[in-house]
């Protein structure tokens, strides 16, 4: 089996958005041009999701759209999400499981739905799946592990759930490239968040999902009270993003609605870590971008 570990070109970091008109407002105010990945809404499924992102694309920005396998209907619904993607160029599919109870249709987990998204004729450029650095709470360890190795044959990336903790972090990434996981990971972090942000997004979008979310997440109390833990826990990520073993490709950053501020936080810890260059590789599937990806 080949155990090198797949690259892609560079991204120092993508930030996470809501499909709120909030977010579309603050991309328009952002001063360069990002990768925005666009979250599924509950209340709104990945229908929603596709819409702003054709309208964050027409802003000049690169686009990932998160489709929850458990919010698509079935195949005619997957016909017309990948097929609006492709329209509006949205080039790269982040697939989840959600949380949807009952599924909506007739994906029960992303395991059921990425072979189908991989061969289909409007395929994304490229397609990401989900890592579990503190493990999940409804599945298993061991169907963890089973469940990444089988997505990993069809995706193109790992971006990990936001963990706060970057020795259980990094551990997990050193344990899956023990396994033999050769994909590039995105590290999900936290960018800078306020009680009040985070109280006034989740009366938005439910309670119940957002801070049960929330609240699963080692070091939520800590980052809610000392403004310096998302500069502490970015500054000791930083170092490994140059270590070849672990093949970490960048950051995926949780901007909690807050993405103006989020980047202008992000702006400033990289300015603080200049970055050595690093020679952009490909993923098996990832094709040279139009232009580097911010």
């Amino acid at each position: 089996m080949d155990t090198r570990i797949a690259t892609w070109p560079s991204e120092r970091a993508r930030f996470e958005v809501l499909p709120f008109a909030r977010s579309l407002e603050q991309a328009a105010e952002l001063p360069e041009k990002l990768r925005l990945t666009v979250t599924c809404s509950p209340k709104h499924g990945p229908d929603r999701s596709v819409e702003v992102a054709g309208q964050l694309r027409e802003l000049g920005h690169q686009v990932t759209v998160h489709v929850a396998a458990r919010m698509v209907r079935d195949r005619a619904h997957l016909d017309a999400i990948l097929g609006g993607m492709a329209e509006v160029g949205a080039d790269d599919l982040f697939l989840i499981g959600g949380d949807a109870d009952p599924p909506h249709g007739e994906y029960s987990s992303a395991v059921q739905l990425i072979e189908t998204v991989a061969e289909h004729p409007h395929r994304p450029r490229t397609i990401g799946i989900a890592g579990y650095p503190e493990g999940h709470p409804a599945i298993a360890e061991a169907d963890l592990t089973q469940a990444l190795a089988h997505k990993s044959r069809f995706a193109d990336y790992v971006a990990t759930q936001m963990c706060f903790d970057d020795q259980v972090l990094l551990d997990w990434v050193r344990r899956e490239r023990e396994n033999g996981m050769t994909l590039p990971v995105l590290i999900g972090t936290p960018g800078k968040v306020s009680r009040t942000k985070l109280m006034e997004l989740s009366a938005r979008i439910g309670v119940g999902p957002s801070l049960a979310f929330l609240r699963k997440q080692r070091g939520l109390r800590a980052l809610l009270s000392r403004g310096s833990t998302a500069d502490k826990l970015y500054d000791k990520l930083v170092p490994a993003l140059d270590d070849p073993a672990l093949g970490l490709a960048g950051f995926h950053i949780f901007t909690f609605n807050q993405l103006l501020e989020t980047w202008r936080w992000q702006h400033a810890r990289e300015e603080a870590h200049p970055h050595r260059h690093r020679e952009p590789g490909h993923s098996r599937r990832f094709a040279e971008p139009e232009h580097e990806p911010a």
